[in-house]
């Protein structure tokens, strides 16, 4: 994918975050998903964190250093200190849609030599800021499908 296809998509992630985030209420959050043990306040909660660590951590720290090491995700670990277990959910969703926002703004003013910027992944090696990005889209495109389907009419009460 070319770069403005990846803020196009990026973009469009976030317009959809927005629509559904924007549905939830304490009533509806402890739907579970089909083939899921998560509810979806628990994913919403995983999402902040998981969001924290890959775009405060790893793609702000490849576009600040050269080549930085990128330890793999545990995401035992993440479970185990999850920060926003006990956040209200207006502030819950708030914070997953502002970190996606200025993540948005910062996509758009990066200069191209920026995207092919390298993290050192441990088990993957060299990886490009821009595939990153990518990841990040196809892994919110699950995200998405898993929050339409958990809020599809049949399953708001």
């Amino acid at each position: 994918m070319k770069v403005h296809e990846l803020i196009d998509s990026f973009e469009s992630n976030f317009r959809a975050y927005y629509q559904l985030l924007n549905k939830l209420n304490e009533g509806n959050i402890s739907y579970i998903p089909n083939d899921s043990s998560w509810n979806i306040r628990d994913l919403l909660e995983m999402l902040a964190d998981l969001e924290d660590e890959i775009i405060d951590y790893r793609l702000k720290k490849i576009l600040e250093e050269e080549h930085p090491y990128l330890p793999q995700i545990r995401m035992e670990r993440i479970r185990q200190n999850r920060i926003y277990r006990n956040f209200p959910l207006s502030r819950l969703i708030n914070h997953i849609l502002q970190q996606r926002r200025s993540f948005l703004q910062l996509l758009y003013t990066l200069p191209p030599e920026k995207w092919e910027r390298t993290g050192v992944h441990e088990l993957e090696g060299h990886i490009t800021f821009k595939e990153f990005v990518r990841r990040m889209i196809e892994k919110d495109k699950e995200i998405l499908s898993q929050l339409s389907q958990a809020l599809a009419p049949q399953h708001i009460k």
